[in-house]
């Protein structure tokens, strides 16, 4: 009895986190290196993570590495015709019911949807990171880290930060600029390649016959190569349409199919003496635990800085089309991403990562035309000074507006929410981006007069109920006022793109205000408010940092009348 009681008080002590991520198996394994972040941190907490079965089965081997406890949800069998709606629902409960067996100190969601959002609802946990619904039935994010999340992944292409940076940071671990460089990485001379040709959407892979010539280029320069390829067995048509050619007919023997394999079998065979080449797809993440040598072919909706493979020294290939990166929902008959990515420059970094592990930029000049090499933007997987992953460009020097408002919101979100400071050089401009920036120093103004303005009906609120007698017409028309302002901000950011991340953050904050009466609501919306008008004022210094000021405008306009 006495040893019993004692393993109670052992386990009640114990801290533990449930994490729930019921997205795919990339999702999955981001999260897991967020997490093994945190338990190098802190091997005392235990984590729990909750999963559906059909994404965490096949990476079991991973998961069981990284985490305490893995809950494997089977919702497609807890939700069923034959149980009826109350027997599904106590199929769920008894899901639940396992969840809660632990005493947990705090639940976090790290996927955003209706599914996970219920079932956050459910866990017994003392604090809820992450969104879920209260007894009202809304949905509530209280971290900020959640809310930026929430606001601004998948809605452009302006967050600065990779998917598990983002984990991290909800998590709460804490990280330097160490903590990728102590890794040993693939062999110098390498003669075995593994190639993933597919993806869930035809948005983000190129056709068969482009990733022919990459087979068929790289074989025939090296006698010794072996290439691999892997894919699910629904990927076998597209598997024989590409290896079909008559160009690689005598290579046969050289080509190894692993379609269908166990991911745990893959992951076994490649070794340091592989590398990676393929779409932004699980695999990537998955090899990067192994830190394998790769190259990212990234197409269609996928955002390079969100979910570049999470290790150092990778490398990425994207096109620089206009329309680039799209959402799922956008209509696309021809696929002119695809077309900006020639198969030579995909070639020409694969034999030099083949000889060399790394990329010469002077050499891969010579090997490829302006012409390829002008429609794409190769990037280099680094580190910054909080040890955040970041994206290097190797062609270009010189800084797009987008990617100097990624800078820019890196700094801004980094202090405002975790009191972090990332080290940023002052960039260099392309022309482009001169012109494109000359208008944001009047635009950052704007978007700090409605702040300010927001800021000034929210006290004239406070005000009028701190009044013995509150005028309860005035508290409306101030709310209107309101109103009238946060109509404003969107108008801005259609004018002024590269400001929404700001206003976006800023309305979901605000359905999410901390307060249960008026006067602590009203409070919340004025650091909301108080929240933007830091915002503006540190990009407005930024751009004057950058000599892109207000005056910038008259002068540039004024220099083009005279032409």
């Amino acid at each position: 009895m006495g040893a019993k009681q004692e393993n109670n008080s052992t386990e009640v002590n114990i801290k533990w986190i449930s994490i729930l991520q019921l997205t795919r198996i990339g999702d999955i394994l981001q999260t897991a290196q967020a997490v093994r972040l945190l338990k190098i941190n802190h091997p005392e907490i235990k984590v729990q993570l909750v999963a559906r079965k059909q994404f965490a089965e096949p990476i079991q081997f991973i998961i069981d590495q990284v985490f305490d406890e893995c809950i494997s949800l089977d919702l497609k069998t807890a939700i069923n015709l034959k149980d009826g709606v109350k027997g599904s629902i106590r199929n769920i409960a008894s899901q639940v019911t396992i969840i809660n067996k632990r005493p947990i100190a705090a639940s976090i969601n790290l996927s955003f949807s209706k599914t996970s959002t219920y079932l956050h609802s459910l866990i017994k946990s003392e604090y809820k990171l992450g969104p879920f619904f209260n007894e009202k039935h809304e949905q509530v994010i209280q971290d900020k880290w959640s809310q930026y999340l929430f606001s601004s992944v998948m809605r452009g292409n302006l967050n600065p930060f990779n998917l598990v940076d983002l984990f991290a940071a909800i998590v709460g671990v804490k990280k330097n600029n160490t903590h990728l460089s102590n890794k040993e990485f693939s062999k110098e001379v390498k003669n075995k390649v593994l190639i993933h040709p597919f993806a869930s959407l035809d948005k983000k892979k190129w056709a068969e016959s482009k990733w022919t010539e990459v087979v068929y280029n790289l074989l025939k320069s090296n006698e010794e190569l072996t290439i691999y390829i892997a894919g699910s067995n629904g990927d076998t048509e597209s598997y024989e349409k590409m290896t079909a050619s008559p160009i690689l007919s005598k290579f046969k023997d050289r080509i190894v199919p692993l379609l269908g394999k166990k991911l745990t079998e893959v992951y076994d065979l490649v070794d340091e003496n592989f590398l990676f080449i393929g779409h932004d797809s699980m695999l990537s993440h998955l090899f990067s635990f192994k830190n394998i040598k790769s190259l990212t072919i990234s197409l269609g909706t996928v955002r390079v800085q969100e979910t570049a493979p999470y290790s150092l020294n990778n490398y990425v290939l994207s096109p620089k089309t206009n329309c680039y990166p799209c959402f799922p929902d956008t209509k696309c008959s021809y696929f002119q991403c695809h077309a900006d990515v020639p198969f030579h420059t995909a070639i020409a970094m694969a034999k030099q990562l083949l000889t060399s592990n790394s990329l010469n930029m002077e050499k891969l000049r010579k090997d490829v035309t302006d012409f390829n090499l002008n429609s794409v933007d190769i990037y280099k997987t680094t580190t910054n000074n909080l040890g955040q992953l970041l994206l290097k460009n190797l062609l270009d020097e010189n800084k797009s507006a987008k990617e100097v408002f990624r800078d820019f919101y890196n700094v801004i979100w980094s202090y405002s929410f975790s009191e972090i400071e990332p080290t940023i050089n002052l960039p260099k401009l392309s022309k482009n981006a001169v012109e494109a920036l000359s208008m944001m120093p009047g635009a950052a103004e704007n978007l700090y007069e409605l702040a300010e303005f927001g800021k000034k009906y929210s006290r004239f609120i406070l005000e009028e109920i701190s009044n013995n007698s509150p005028n309860i017409q005035s508290i409306k028309n101030y709310s209107v006022k309101i109103d009238e302002i946060d109509r404003l901000l969107d108008v801005l950011i259609t004018s002024y793109p590269l400001l929404s991340p700001i206003v976006d953050y800023a309305k979901v904050a605000k359905s999410n205000l901390s307060g249960t009466n008026i006067v602590e609501l009203t409070e919340s919306a004025f650091y909301v408010y108080q929240e933007i008008s830091t915002s503006s004022s540190i990009i407005y210094d930024f751009l004057g940092k950058l000599n892109i000021k207000k005056d910038n405008v008259k002068k540039q306009t004024s220099s083009r009348t005279d032409a």
